[in-house]
C-alpha cells in the first residue's frame, strides 16, 4: 500500500468521523474489495453500519434541472430552492410548466427502478420530444441527499445522427447503492418518496375502485419496494390504496382491549389539555402550567405504552387516517364496511360512502391518502413516517377545489409533509399568494423570470395582474368598458354631465354601492366638490 493510497483512506475516515455518509460507504467498498487498503470483512462490516447510521433520517431533494432541447426549451436550467420545500410554477397553457414536470419525472423513474428492483430501466427521451430541428435532447438534474450531490444525464439523439448520445447513470448507480447497502443494515431506514400526480390523478373514484374483486380480495406483501409501485405513473391510485387499507383494518381487528383503553385515555387526556375552561384558567393563574405539564406528561407515557402495544400495521393506519383528518375539515372515522364493500367517512357528523364526497374533496383525500401510505411504506418502524423526505411532483393542484380550499392547500401539505419536497404547477392566485416570490418560477417563451416581490399575501386582482398577467376585470365586457368611460369622464373632471351621472346610477345598481372601483371614484369626486368650494370661499 503506497503512500499516497494511506493518505486517501485516512482522509476518509476524517470524513467518515464527522459524519459524512459517502466516505463512509467508500471506506466500506475499499475495504470489501481489498482496494489501497487490506481488505478487512470486520472494517466492511463496521462502516456499513456507520454509513446506515448516518442515512436513518436522510434528506433527499433535487436542486437544480437543466434541460436543453427539450420539447418546448431550447436551453434553460431551473434552480430549486434549498431553503423552502415548495416550488411553485407558472405561466400560460403551453408555456412548458408540466413540462419541468415530466422531465423531473422522467429522471425519478431511473431512481425508482434502481431503489425498487435494482433495475437501470427507466423512461427516456423519445424522438418526438426532441425541439425541432434539433439533432439531440439533454434533461440533466442535480439531486442531493444530506449536502451530497448526484447528477445524471437523460440523453437521446435523432435516428439518423451520426453521433448517438448516451445518458450518464455513474452518480446515481452509486447513489442507489448506498441506499440499498444503508437500508440492508438499517431496515429502519428512511428510503425517499418520488411521487407524480398529472392532472389525470383528478379522474374521479368510482364504484370499480372499492369493487369486491378478487384483486382486491387477495392479500398483498407490503413492503418498501411497494412504496414505489405506480408512484410515478401520475395518478393517486384509489384502488391500490384501498386495497391496502382493508389489509390493515384486517391485521388491525386483531388489537386487545388493552390498545383500545390506552388509546381511549390519551384521547380523555388531550381533550382535557385542550379544554376551553383550561385555558381560560391559565390566563388567570399562570400556575396551573404545572397541571398541564403533568398531563402531557402523562399522554406522552401513554403513547410510549400505545408504540409498545401496537403493531407497525396498526401504527401505519393511524398515521395515514390522521394525515387525512388534517386535510378534510370536519372529517373522522374513516371506515371499512363489509356488506356492501364500502369505504366511509363521517363528515361533519354525517356518514358517508367515499363515493358520496365532492369531487374536489375526493381529489384531495386520494392524493393525501397516497402519498401517506407510500410515506408508511418506506418508513415501516417509524412512528413519524410522515417526515419522510423526496420529490412530489402535482401538476395543476387547483384542480376542482373551491377557492377557499386553494389558499390552504400548500400549508396543509408542508405541515402534513413537512421534509417533502413539493414542485407544483398552478393557474390559481389563491395558491400563488400562500408563498414567497422566490419559491415562484414564472415561464414565458421558453424562458424563466422571478415575479414581482410581495406575492405573499398579497390580494389575488394583484396576483393576476403581475404573475398572470389578466386584467383585474373582463376586457370587451360591457360593464367593464362601462366603468372604463365612467372613470375616463370623472378624471377628466366631467363628473356632472349627463352621461357622466347615467354611468354612475347605471354601474351603482349593477355592482352595488360597496364596489371597490365605485367607492374610490366617488371620494374622488367628494374631494374635487370640497376643494372646489374651498377655492371659492
Amino acid at each position: 500500500m503506497s503512500s499516497n493510497e494511506s493518505k486517501g483512506s485516512i482522509k476518509l475516515s476524517r470524513r467518515s468521523q464527522k459524519g459524512d455518509f459517502a466516505a463512509s460507504f467508500q471506506l466500506a467498498m475499499l475495504y470489501n474489495e481489498g482496494i489501497s487498503v487490506e481488505k478487512s470483512p470486520e472494517k466492511y462490516q463496521h462502516y456499513k453500519q456507520v454509513c446506515a447510521g448516518q442515512l436513518i433520517n436522510n434528506k433527499f431533494k433535487i436542486d437544480s434541472l437543466k434541460l436543453e432541447n427539450f420539447k418546448g426549451f431550447n436551453n434553460i436550467e431551473i434552480e430549486f430552492s434549498k431553503k423552502n420545500n415548495t416550488t411553485i410554477l407558472i405561466g400560460n397553457n403551453g408555456c412548458g410548466k408540466s413540462t419541468i414536470l415530466e422531465a423531473i419525472q422522467k429522471t425519478l423513474t431511473h431512481l425508482s427502478a434502481r431503489l425498487a428492483t435494482n433495475s437501470p430501466n427507466g423512461e427516456l427521451i423519445d424522438e418526438l420530444e426532441i425541439t425541432e430541428k434539433s439533432k439531440f435532447s439533454k434533461i440533466i438534474p442535480t439531486f442531493s441527499l444530506q449536502d451530497c450531490e448526484f447528477s445524471m444525464e437523460l440523453a437521446s439523439s435523432r435516428v439518423l445522427e451520426e453521433t448517438q448520445l448516451k445518458g450518464k447513470y455513474s452518480e446515481i448507480n452509486e447513489l442507489s447503492k448506498v441506499l440499498r447497502l444503508a437500508n440492508s443494515e438499517r431496515p429502519d431506514l428512511s428510503l425517499p418518496l418520488f411521487a407524480s400526480y398529472t392532472v389525470g390523478r383528478a379522474n374521479d373514484v368510482t364504484t370499480k375502485d372499492i369493487e369486491d374483486s378478487e384483486e382486491i380480495k387477495d392479500n398483498h406483501i407490503w413492503n418498501k419496494a411497494k412504496a414505489y409501485n405506480k408512484s410515478l405513473s401520475g395518478k393517486a391510485d384509489f384502488k391500490l390504496f384501498f386495497r391496502w387499507f382493508k389489509e390493515m383494518v384486517e391485521k388491525d381487528n386483531s388489537e386487545n382491549s388493552e390498545f383500545i383503553v390506552l388509546k381511549s385515555k390519551i384521547k380523555s387526556k388531550e381533550e382535557e389539555i385542550n379544554s376551553p375552561l383550561l385555558k381560560k384558567l391559565l390566563t388567570k393563574h399562570p400556575e396551573t402550567k404545572e397541571l398541564i405539564k403533568q398531563y402531557q406528561s402523562e399522554v406522552n407515557a401513554l403513547k410510549k405504552q400505545l408504540n409498545a402495544t401496537s403493531n407497525i400495521d396498526n401504527k401505519s393506519l393511524e398515521v395515514v387516517k390522521n394525515a387525512i383528518y388534517m386535510f378534510l375539515d370536519g372529517f373522522s372515522n374513516l371506515k371499512l364496511m363489509r356488506s356492501p364493500l364500502d369505504l366511509t367517512i363521517v363528515k361533519n357528523e354525517v356518514t358517508l360512502s367515499v363515493l358520496q364526497l365532492s369531487q374536489g374533496e375526493k381529489s384531495v383525500l386520494s392524493l393525501v391518502a397516497d402519498i401517506a401510505r407510500r410515506l408508511t411504506l418506506l418508513n415501516p418502524n417509524s412512528t413519524e413516517s410522515l417526515n419522510g423526505s423526496g420529490i412530489v411532483l402535482i401538476d395543476e393542484i387547483d384542480l376542482h377545489l373551491h377557492p377557499s380550499w386553494q389558499q390552504k392547500i400548500i400549508q396543509r401539505l408542508e405541515h402534513t409533509f413537512p421534509n417533502l419536497q413539493f414542485i407544483i404547477t398552478t393557474h390559481s392566485p389563491q395558491v400563488c399568494h400562500t408563498i414567497d416570490s422566490d419559491n415562484i418560477w414564472l415561464l414565458r417563451n421558453g424562458k424563466k423570470y422571478r415575479p414581482p416581490k410581495g406575492t405573499r399575501g398579497a390580494v389575488s386582482s394583484w396576483v393576476l395582474e403581475n404573475l398572470f398577467f389578466v386584467d383585474e376585470r373582463p376586457p370587451n365586457d360591457k360593464y367593464t368598458e362601462m366603468l372604463n368611460e365612467y372613470k375616463e369622464l370623472v378624471y377628466q373632471e366631467k363628473y356632472k354631465e349627463e352621461r357622466s351621472i347615467s354611468l354612475g346610477k347605471t354601474l351603482t345598481a349593477h355592482f352595488g354601492e360597496d364596489d371597490e372601483a365605485l367607492i374610490k371614484i366617488k371620494l374622488y369626486i367628494d374631494n374635487r366638490v370640497w376643494d372646489k368650494e374651498y377655492e371659492e370661499g
